[in-house]
């Protein structure tokens, strides 16, 4: 009698189970990783951090020296500035509770840390960039003046003064984001670093620039670059090797929403990698 009375014990839980059980929707459901994978898709995959550039405008003290042009291959990272609107206390009657509105505006500082050539060149730019600034040399006496400013004196703003132009990339190399930064100018030149130990790293100068304002716009049908030209066969090799290793990457089954996104990724890497010609 035990036995037959925990049978069917047993066989009203389940009974009781199945029919308490909520419907699966699978691929109905609001989320599910195919949809989510579709949405990348439409999106262009996401954006990579490591795919952008820096172009720094020649202000006017170094027009036509070609030492700014120079710096978009020598920027190891950057970042893109948000914002600070500052709040300030406001009573609608003069008295009372107060809410909070905005005051003014504080554009933030723009970081980059720059890689040093063996020649010098692009510290000496921003050490004469920041000589363009102030006056801060002194070595021909403190009332030697050097173009038109005794030592310790400011420069017009006009002549050191430019503009920040940060470009994000997608996998294809198509811009998809512009960045640009209004009357900026570096406020600190960071320490470098050197130490005999140090055989295997580069030499990094980090610069903060002060901007006023930015403006940002997004390019949602990248086009071509003009004037393309055919791929070497060098370039061909690695289009094929990077094209292998994404493909062999995305045949893992996604499981997860970190697996859908590598999976786009590097969906995105392969079908770039047959373009067939590269912007001249």
């Amino acid at each position: 009698m035990a036995n037959l009375k925990n049978i069917a014990k047993d066989a009203f839980g389940l009974l009781k189970g199945k029919l308490l059980e909520k419907p699966r929707m699978g691929e109905q459901s609001q989320f599910n990783l195919n949809s989510f994978m579709g949405q990348l898709q439409e999106v262009n995959s996401l954006a990579q951090s490591s795919k952008y550039t820096l172009e720094i405008k020649p202000p006017a003290w170094a027009a036509g020296s070609g030492a700014a042009e120079r710096l978009i291959f020598f920027c190891d990272s950057v970042n893109m500035g948000g914002g600070s609107a500052i709040p300030g206390d406001f009573k609608s009657q003069g008295f009372g509770p107060f809410d909070r509105r905005p005051t003014t505006y504080i554009a933030p500082d723009i970081t980059a840390q720059i890689m040093l050539d063996s020649n010098g060149n692009n510290l000496g730019f921003f050490q004469e960039w920041l000589n363009n600034i102030i006056n801060i040399n002194a070595s021909g006496g403190e009332n030697t003046e050097v173009k038109g400013a005794a030592f310790g004196e400011i420069y017009y703003r006009e002549n050191y003064l430019t503009e920040l132009t940060i470009t994000m990339y997608d996998v294809a190399g198509n811009p998809t984001i512009t960045y640009k930064a209004y009357e900026a100018w570096p406020t600190v030149l960071g320490d470098v670093q050197l130490g005999w130990n140090n055989t295997d790293e580069i030499a990094r100068l980090q610069v903060n620039f002060s901007i006023r304002y930015w403006t940002s716009e997004t390019n949602d049908s990248p086009t071509e670059a003009a004037g393309p030209r055919a791929l070497s066969g060098f370039e061909q090799l690695i289009r094929i090797g990077t094209a292998g290793k994404a493909l062999k990457a995305s045949m893992k089954k996604p499981t997860s929403v970190g697996d859908v996104i590598n999976v786009v990724s590097n969906a995105q890497t392969f079908l770039s990698s047959f373009g067939g010609r590269r912007g001249g």
